[in-house]
């Protein structure tokens, strides 16, 4: 089986750190978060892997290389012009014939069983599975109805005459079979939600919904990146990327029921720290070369991430904070959970 990352997106959401860091390659827990989606993929079998790109997309293909350190072969597909997702999605043509494929937004992390995935789209009849979550109808993303497994509305498209409410969101994750791009124009802009999906709709031919049982965050907006970041930081380990892959180089240790709490909490410290013996309160993860100014009053933590090379002081926040490779505290986004550095 192949998979599609889709990687070419100019990530205006997360703008200013989008205009010199790839988005795919923003780091999560200092790992780039395109590196997730390789080990899911890898987990449940697919290692052959295509990804495309546009924006910034030497430095996405110089970071992962030919995917051999990954244990996977990636070939890339370039755009000259954007072909957004249906576009993307068609230029996989010539490299599937009868098996479907999957399709995963390179922004988003997911932790659940793909093979039941796969397996539900495979009994469905359908020309693609979609991953979905259940949704408030006030929920604005909560653009899908779904009538048992059956998608019966999507966007502004169903299969009633009376559009009914939304019950679910699509959470970027697709199980494709090849008969679907023969309903999308070739080497132009397309969207594949809300030109080829709603003309399936629209024809009343089947589009399959899968329920995800696990996680699933979206990193898009500076707001999910700070919930997804702290909340991997809390919930270590992955199914399929736990912390000995990712703090590799690191020396880490969880330390259980601090201070009485339910959960564990996590410290990850790099090479090369020059700071002096502070107090910390987990979880926190600091990268190589970093520097902290002593101060008598100085702690670190809780929910503290810190890429290689950043240098934190006294006078910025030192948790629930996010410090991009090499920020110094001077350039800051802030959420509603905290900040982020770059």
């Amino acid at each position: 089986m192949k998979a599609l990352i889709l990687a070419a997106g100019f990530g205006t959401r997360m703008a200013p750190i989008t205009d010199t860091i790839p988005k795919p390659l923003i780091p999560v827990l200092n790992r780039p978060t395109i590196e997730y989606n390789i080990y899911f993929l890898k987990h449940y079998g697919i290692k052959e892997i295509y990804i495309n790109l546009h924006s910034h997309g030497e430095k996405i293909a110089k970071a992962l290389g030919n995917g051999s350190k990954y244990g996977v072969n990636i070939e890339y597909l370039h755009e000259s012009e954007i072909l957004g997702t249906g576009g993307a999605i068609a230029s996989m043509e010539p490299f599937v014939k009868k098996e479907p494929f999957i399709v995963i937004n390179s922004d988003t992390i997911f932790n659940f069983d793909l093979d039941k995935m796969i397996e539900s789209h495979n009994h469905s009849d359908s020309l693609a599975t979609l991953g979905i979550l259940p949704a408030s109808q006030k929920d604005p993303r909560a653009v899908i109805r779904v009538d048992g497994n059956k998608i019966v509305r999507l966007l502004n498209e169903s299969f009633y005459d009376t559009i009914p409410e939304g019950n679910a969101l699509f959470t970027g994750i697709h199980v494709i079979n090849p008969q679907l791009l023969e309903f999308i124009p070739k080497d132009c802009f397309v969207s594949i939600t809300s030109y080829v999906y709603k003309r399936i709709i629209k024809s009343r031919r089947n589009l399959n919904a899968f329920y995800i049982k696990g996680n699933w965050w979206d990193m898009g907006t500076p707001d999910g990146y700070l919930d997804c970041s702290f909340e991997l930081l809390r919930t270590l380990p992955l199914k399929f990327f736990d912390d000995t892959d990712i703090f590799a180089d690191y020396y880490h240790t969880k330390y259980e029921h601090l201070n009485g709490a339910n959960e564990d909490f996590f410290v990850a410290l790099g090479k090369k720290l020059n700071f002096p013996p502070i107090k910390q309160e987990p979880p926190i993860v600091i990268g190589n070369n970093c520097e902290i100014e002593k101060s008598s009053e100085i702690v670190l933590g809780p929910n503290l991430i810190a890429g290689n090379g950043a240098v934190l002081t006294a006078d910025h926040e030192l948790s629930n904070a996010v410090y991009l490779p090499g920020a110094d505290g001077t350039k800051v986004i802030y959420g509603k959970k905290g900040r982020i550095y770059y």
